[in-house]
């Protein structure tokens, strides 16, 4: 299959190099801005990758097919293109594909953030609207990281990632074609319960601010299981408790954070700590050298944002949540309430919750 990965970073050189070792005819590419790693590949001719693959290939050398920071000749004529690029560095290759994207093509925001929302609105205005099939997954696929030039470490792979088109009418036609990549692939309600019931969104934020002291006094450190305690496990419960207040008054199925990880890893327990424990994938870390890593700039802005904005609509309070925020804006001098998706960015601003579920199953509009 001829696929294009959008995104050179950890998880797109991840999947870049397992899917040509896998057989399928790979393009990679970043826009202009991000060149960086896609330089750096390019002298290389392709990617190293150790540890584990989806396929059961050999790992070792990849030979990518094509390394490009011309994003529009990378996706020309193939079949799926993944967005695997930090949800606020998405709109930028939102914007070419709202362009170049041809008909049938299917798009995976990996992972969405709500990203699904934000490009449906950009091809309404554009005139596509329902020629292409895209949504988004719950979260990256691998747990994998870059080490160093031109090599990536796959550690663990999902047991199960969840993911949804908009609108949700076409996920199983999408995941027919995607199957063929990643079996693991499973049909999500709607692009709203893979971005509500993101782990990620609570995982990294919640850990990352009450370690602060320490990843500030050491810069990045050898961890394990993001040094999670009790009582940080109890914060990301009372976070967890609020997000099912909100997806509940929704009238959406959607996972608590201990099923949902059971659901990816297949580890159960009665805490969030004691799952966290468990989990072989996340036995040794490097924690972020700072308050502006992505743990922070991409999952309180598009992650819990968008969550409060859903509880304010709602009318259900949110302290723990808006504390998360509030205590991440204060650490790092930023409004990430400004900064995050909200209602509008989505373009439902205009909708009542039924109106939204309309639109999430049939991209069915309210009438002006």
């Amino acid at each position: 299959m001829k696929v294009a990965i959008l995104g050179a970073g950890h998880g797109g050189q991840a999947i870049a190099g397992d899917l040509t070792l896998a057989g399928h005819e790979v393009r990679l590419a970043s826009v202009p801005e991000h060149s960086t790693n896609i330089d750096l590949l390019k002298a290389f001719g392709g990617i190293v990758v150790e540890g584990i693959t989806s396929s059961g290939a050999k790992p070792g050398f990849a030979k990518i097919a094509m390394i490009t920071t011309d994003v529009a000749e990378a996706i020309l004529g193939t079949e799926v293109i993944m967005v695997v690029i930090p949800a606020f560095g998405q709109e930028a290759y939102m914007k070419i594909l709202t362009e170049k994207a041809e008909a049938g093509q299917i798009i995976v925001f990996q992972p969405g953030y709500y990203a699904s929302l934000v490009f449906a609105k950009m091809l309404k205005e554009a005139g596509r609207e329902g020629e292409l099939i895209f949504g988004d997954t719950l979260s990256l696929i691998f747990a994998a990281k870059t080490k160093g030039l031109g090599h990536v470490n796959i550690k663990a792979m999902k047991s199960e990632l969840p993911f949804a088109t908009l609108p949700s009418i076409n996920t199983a036609k999408a995941l027919w074609v995607l199957s063929d990549l990643y079996p693991v692939f499973s049909p999500a309600y709607s692009v709203l319960q893979t971005s509500l019931d993101s782990v990620g969104a609570i995982l990294h934020p919640v850990t990352t601010l009450l370690n602060m002291a320490r990843i500030e006094h050491n810069g990045p450190y050898r961890t394990s299981h993001y040094d999670m305690s009790p009582s940080v496990g109890r914060v990301m419960e009372a976070v967890d408790k609020e997000k099912m207040l909100i997806t509940k008054e929704l009238g959406m199925e959607t996972f608590s954070y201990l099923d949902m990880v059971f659901s990816i890893y297949k580890v159960k327990a009665s805490n969030i700590y004691e799952q966290e424990a468990q989990i072989s994938a996340h036995n040794v870390q490097m924690t972020p050298g700072d308050l502006k890593h992505r743990y922070i700039t991409e999952s309180v802005p598009y992650g819990l944002v968008p969550l409060a904005a859903f509880g304010k609509l709602l009318n259900i309070k949110t302290p723990n949540i808006d504390a998360i925020i509030n205590l991440a804006c204060m650490a790092n001098d930023e409004n990430y309430w400004e900064m995050g998706r909200d209602l509008t960015s989505m373009g439902i601003d205009h909708m009542n919750i039924k109106e939204v579920a309309q639109y999430l199953t049939f991209l069915k509009r309210p009438e002006a």
